[in-house]
């Protein structure tokens, strides 16, 4: 009898203190499509994690992985629009955030065009494609994809102000 009561007061505290505050674990540094606010619907189409070196080469910022170190936490998450237009972001965690914004502006600067703008961010603009890198503390974003030069930059911004909202880690 007691071990019962025991159990069910550990049940109903776990779920009042998780379901009431509408917790179920720790912030994902990734977006949500529903934080893709443009008119569109848009939609998951994949999402993973690793480590810089395992990141897909297709997802590597100017094809240049000198970028982040190695060994750095990384996650990554693709959408998919109603239109057919794609974005991809990739949250690069435990790195020297600067340090990886100067590398891909450098980087990417020597395979074609980045521009700074405000936020802080840099736009490069190589092989017909767009990449917008943002930062926060501990953490280089990088969001590329179809949508517009505008939308990309956008996005990165609520990339950057979503990891602002999550808090530092290595997630």
């Amino acid at each position: 009898m007691n071990r019962t009561i025991v159990t069910l007061i550990m049940l109903l505290c776990a779920g009042c203190g998780t379901a009431a505050r509408g917790e179920t674990g720790p912030l994902s540094p990734l977006l949500e499509p529903g934080q893709l606010k443009d008119g569109r619907t848009w939609t998951v189409a994949a999402t993973s994690h690793g480590t810089w070196r395992e990141l897909d080469e297709s997802l590597v910022p100017c094809g240049n992985r000198v970028i982040a170190p190695m060994e750095a936490a990384t996650r990554w998450r693709s959408f998919t629009a109603t239109d057919g237009t794609t974005v991809t972001q990739v949250v690069v965690s435990g790195v020297d955030a600067m340090d990886a914004f100067k590398a891909f502006y450098a980087e990417c600067g020597a395979v074609g065009r980045v521009d700074s703008v405000t936020g802080p961010k840099n736009i490069a603009r190589h092989d017909g494609e767009v990449e917008v890198a943002a930062m926060s503390k501990d953490r280089f974003i990088v969001i590329g994809g179809t949508a517009s030069d505008t939308q990309l930059q956008l996005f990165a911004e609520t990339a950057r102000t979503h990891l602002d909202a999550v808090g530092t880690g290595t997630g």
